[in-house]
This record gives C-alpha cells, sequence and structure tokens, in this order.
C-alpha cells in the first residue's frame, strides 16, 4: 500500500504518525483542529511548479529579461500565498462524529461526520479518509456546518471503531497537501454474516412453547393487556390504561398461527467453526422475524425469553455478535 503523505516513504509516514500520536490524546466524539495538529507538505505538482520556476528565473538571469523576473516573482508569490490558503482550509474546523447504523459483517459501515466553523468562510474540497482506503468529499460553502459519511468496510463481527481518520485539503492550487489526524470515540456494532441458505425452523417439543394459540401482537381478536416489553410495537400500545394507570402497558391479540421456538446454539453442527455457526444462528434470526415467529435465543452464556419486534432482533443479533469477547 502507498503512503497517502505526498513524497514521503510509506515507511517513514509511519514514523509520523507515531509521532503525532504524542502529540494528539484521543478525545471524546468532538474535536477543534489547531496548529498544532495540522501538518502541510508540498505535492508533486508543487516540485515540478517551482522547478520550471527555477528554469526561468535561470534564464532571465543569462537573458537579464526583466519581464522574466517579474514572472518568476509573481508565480512565487502565488504559491506561497496557495499555501496558506491550504492551510488555512482546514484550521479551526470543528470535527463531531455521530452514532452509525448495526450492520452486517462484509457490509460497509457509514459514520456521519458532521464539520463545522465559527465563520461563513468558503472551505470547498474537503477530504475525509478512512483507514480503510474509502475517500469522502464534502464542502463549506457559506455555511457554517456540513454532514457527509464516513465510509469503513469490515469483515469481522463485534464492535468496530471508525480508528485514525485523516482530514485533508489540497484547495486551491493542488501545489500543497494540508491534513490533521483526527481520532474520534465512536463505535458501531457488527452483526456475523448471516449464513448463504436458510435453514428450517423446527418446532419440536424441546424447542417450542405453549400452544398453537399463543398471546402475541398479532391482528386478530382482543385478548387482553399486560405490562409492556422491549420491542412491543407502537401502535399496540393500551393509550387509555397508561393514561389511567401512569404505567406503559400493551394489548394482546390471538393468533392462532404462531408458535413460540426456541434459536438454540445447541442444535448447531458441533463440527462446524464458531463464525460458521452464529452465521445460520444469524439467518435463523432473521427468517424467524421475518415470518413474525414468536422466538428466543439460547447460547452458553445467555438466554433471551421469546417475544418479537425490531428491538428484540438487534438484542438477539447483539448477542450473538458479541459471543466470546469478554
Amino acid at each position: 500500500m502507498s503512503s497517502s503523505l505526498p513524497l514521503i516513504p510509506q515507511f517513514f509516514e509511519r514514523f509520523i504518525k507515531n509521532w503525532s500520536d504524542k502529540r494528539q490524546t484521543i478525545v471524546n466524539h468532538q474535536f477543534i483542529i489547531n496548529r498544532k495538529q495540522l501538518y502541510i507538505l508540498p505535492t508533486r505538482h508543487a516540485i515540478s511548479y517551482f522547478f520550471i520556476l527555477l528554469l526561468i528565473l535561470f534564464g532571465s538571469i543569462n537573458y537579464e529579461n526583466s519581464l522574466g523576473f517579474m514572472l518568476v516573482f509573481l508565480l512565487v508569490s502565488l504559491g506561497f500565498l496557495g499555501m496558506i490558503y491550504t492551510h488555512q482550509n482546514i484550521n479551526q474546523l470543528k470535527i463531531k462524529i455521530g452514532q452509525a447504523e448495526p450492520v452486517f459483517a462484509g457490509q460497509s459501515i457509514y459514520f456521519p461526520v458532521y464539520i463545522s466553523q465559527t465563520s461563513n468562510s468558503i472551505r470547498p474540497n474537503l477530504k475525509l479518509l478512512s483507514e480503510t482506503g474509502q475517500i469522502t468529499s464534502t464542502h463549506l460553502i457559506n455555511n457554517k456546518n456540513t454532514e457527509c459519511q464516513l465510509q469503513l468496510t469490515t469483515t469481522q463481527r463485534g464492535y468496530v471503531s471508525p480508528g485514525r481518520i485523516k482530514l485533508y485539503s489540497e484547495y486551491p492550487l493542488g501545489l500543497f497537501h494540508a491534513w490533521s489526524w483526527l481520532k474520534l470515540k465512536g463505535q458501531c456494532i457488527v452483526y456475523p454474516e448471516p449464513d448463504s441458505q436458510h435453514h428450517p425452523l423446527n418446532f419440536t417439543e424441546n424447542d417450542t412453547q405453549g400452544t398453537s394459540i399463543s398471546n402475541k401482537q398479532g391482528i386478530d381478536d382482543f385478548a387482553g393487556i399486560r405490562q409492556y416489553q422491549a420491542g412491543d410495537l407502537p401502535n399496540h400500545m393500551a393509550w387509555k390504561a397508561i393514561a389511567r394507570t401512569g404505567q406503559l402497558q400493551t394489548k394482546l391479540f390471538n393468533n392462532e398461527s404462531t408458535k413460540k421456538i426456541w434459536i438454540n446454539w445447541n442444535n448447531t453442527n458441533e463440527t462446524l467453526d464458531i463464525e460458521h455457526r452464529l452465521s445460520i444462528l444469524c439467518r435463523m434470526i432473521l427468517d424467524a422475524n421475518d415470518k413474525n415467529i414468536v422466538y428466543g435465543l439460547k447460547m452458553p452464556d445467555t438466554v433471551i425469553q421469546p417475544s418479537s419486534g425490531l428491538q428484540h432482533k438487534h438484542n438477539c443479533l447483539k448477542t450473538l455478535s458479541l459471543f466470546g469477547y469478554s
């Protein structure tokens, strides 16, 4: 992998990163760039630019051409003015990172990044570089804040942080590369990758609870009211009872086609590796949720009682994601 810094070998870039880590500690969810965390280097275009000016200067000296001197001094001043603008383009920017939505392993994570400034300056061509190599471009044109999505790719389950983020710019002339490394606190939960094959949801006596008629939040006859549980749908809330008692309660309906099942770790093939078994359980949870089945999850260290809804699905997938982590 080549260096992300201009004119810098990759091995020397690692040295620079380690040096910058000592000058910049991990902050919370936001960070304000100042001159201590801002770096600038000439690009390859700048080397070519000043080499050509040097040739013009030698020609002007040789032929005693005053117009040549004026041209060289003018272009040198323009180059240094561009350096100042490049530096100021990211100086005093406030960077804040938001919460990313959960994804499955193999999918891309999108961290929302909010960039703001105290003035209404024009700051175009701002770029964010993630550790996995994705580049996101944004602009601040006569406004004080903007939002962009920082993309990361992942192949592992569990909590994933954005890692080292590079904010850089080469505006306006492309002669200088100004950047700052950001180490913001943020994380995203990554679920196991669902298995490509669908597995049967067996209604055996050991894995099934109740009868063919169970108290599930269906759409049939009204069956009563119970206390609210995480994952209950908002349109099934018993608002009159809530107003009367001040406690969250949910309406129950009889659904003749629903059974409660257990998705059990012990029912997966022991010869498979852990990640494959988790992948199978992940697929079963998604299938059960899509079929509106009331399901529970049994893992070696965790038991989640049967329920339904988006929150219940998230709890089950999160349990799979963090399985084996201390």
